[in-house]
């Protein structure tokens, strides 16, 4: 399983992202209070709510979110190609940030741009 991390303000969490429409989608579910799960068949992609997950990150990381109480969710997912294909959906959030777990933090539609230079 890969990750990145869905970065927002403090209105930023599980019910903002699970309420999107998921195109392709059989079924979304949740799993626990923090966590659900989007089914595509042979393909699912888990989003997790944690704010542990701030404790990660390095001071020069956290100069790069310009959130003054940034919120974060993990998206876990196997294949990179729907993970692609989610952000890009003309219905998901706007105005956050992503961290690739690679050293990249960008503004989410710069991260979709780097989808076009991998091609």
């Amino acid at each position: 399983m890969q990750w990145i991390i869905l970065i927002g303000d403090e209105t930023f969490n599980i019910d903002s992202v699970h309420k999107i429409k998921y195109f392709g989608a059989s079924t979304v579910s949740s799993v626990e209070n923090n966590r659900f799960v989007v089914d595509y068949g042979e393909e699912h992609v888990f989003y997790d709510f944690s704010e542990s997950i701030i404790n990660d990150y390095e001071f020069e990381e956290l100069q790069k979110i310009p959130f003054r109480n940034p919120r974060f969710i993990m998206m876990i997912y196997k294949s990179k190609e729907l993970m692609k294909k989610i952000l890009s959906q003309d219905n998901f959030i706007r105005d956050i940030y992503i961290d690739d777990d690679h050293g990249t933090i960008l503004p989410i539609e710069e991260y979709i741009l780097t989808f076009q230079i991998e091609k």
